[in-house]
C-alpha cells in the first residue's frame, strides 16, 4: 500500500467515525427532546388539575360552610356533606395507619391463625369504630357509596 492509500483510508475511516458520532448526537438530541416533551406534558397536566381544583371550592371550605350553617336546615347540611364526600369517591380507598399495638395484634393473628386476612379484619375494625364514633357521618358515607355504585 502506498502512503496515499493509507492517507485516503484514514480519511474514509475518519469520515465514518464522524458520521457515527453525528448519528449518536442526533439520537441523544431526539432522546432529550422526547424527555422534555414528556416533562412538559406532565407539567401541563398537573397544572390543569390544579386549575380544575382551584375552580371549585376545596373540601375544607365546603366543610367550614357546613359547620357554620344553621342547625335548623339539616337537609341542606346533609347534601353539603354528601357533596364533599362525592369529591373523594373516585380516589383510591386505601388507608394507612401507624399503630404498634394494632400492628402486633394483626401480625400475631396472621402468623398463628390459618387463613387469617389482615386487611379484612382491619377494615371491619375501622368501620366498626367509625360507625360508633361518627354514626351520622358513617350513615351518609354509606349512602354516598351505594349511590356511586348504582351509577
Amino acid at each position: 500500500m502506498s502512503e496515499l492509500d493509507l492517507i485516503l483510508n484514514r480519511k474514509k475511516t475518519e469520515q465514518k467515525v464522524e458520521a457515527s458520532e453525528q448519528k449518536v448526537e442526533s439520537r441523544q438530541e431526539t432522546s432529550k427532546s422526547t424527555t422534555q416533551k414528556l416533562a412538559e406534558t406532565k407539567t401541563s397536566e398537573t397544572q390543569e388539575k390544579v386549575n380544575e381544583n382551584d375552580a371549585s371550592k376545596s373540601p375544607r371550605e365546603d366543610l367550614e360552610e357546613v359547620k357554620s350553617s344553621p342547625n335548623s336546615n339539616s337537609e341542606v347540611k346533609v347534601d353539603n356533606i354528601k357533596g364533599i364526600m362525592k369529591k373523594f369517591i373516585d380516589r383510591d380507598p386505601k388507608i394507612g395507619i401507624w399503630s404498634y399495638p394494632s400492628f402486633l395484634v394483626l401480625q400475631y393473628l396472621y402468623h398463628t391463625v390459618p387463613g387469617f386476612k389482615m386487611s379484612k379484619i382491619a377494615k371491619d375494625a375501622l368501620e366498626r369504630g367509625l360507625r360508633e364514633i361518627y354514626p351520622d357521618l358513617f350513615r351518609i358515607a354509606e349512602e354516598v357509596t351505594l349511590e356511586s355504585k348504582k351509577s
